[in-house]
């Protein structure tokens, strides 16, 4: 997972979205944590899975982070979208989400395939 991380920081800017996409326990919120620590986010980065999203702060640049399992595309996204403007954006479930996230962001997008119970495969998608 390092080196996936290590290529994906170049990505940390305004307007960027990574949408995390695999099955429920292939690592979407583990991949999170170990992105924002190695940028340098000193808090406990935690999963949104209940309060939907977690922001953070990094010199002064803002970090959303969005879980929208518990989400339809029915559920008004407006609200997030509106946080997300303007912010480095990390999504998990990007499906649920009624958003043309094309239309707003640059994206990334990280297919997590579960190998085994140690390994995955991370398929990146840049457009």
């Amino acid at each position: 997972m390092k080196c996936v991380i290590n290529d994906l920081t170049q990505y940390f800017k305004e307007n960027i979205v990574f949408l995390l996409c695999g099955e429920m326990g292939s690592g979407k919120t583990t991949f999170v944590k170990n992105f924002l620590y190695e940028l340098g986010v000193k808090e406990l980065v935690t999963s949104p899975t209940f309060t939907i999203m977690n922001q953070y702060e990094l010199n002064g640049f803002k970090i959303n982070h969005l879980d929208a399992y518990r989400l339809t595309t029915n559920d008004d996204a407006e609200p997030f979208l509106e946080e997300m403007i303007n912010s480095f954006n990390l999504v998990e479930w990007p499906e649920n989400l009624n958003i043309d996230f094309k239309e707003y962001f640059k994206v990334i997008k990280i297919n997590i395939l579960i190998i085994d119970n140690d390994s995955r495969m991370y398929i990146i998608e840049e457009g």
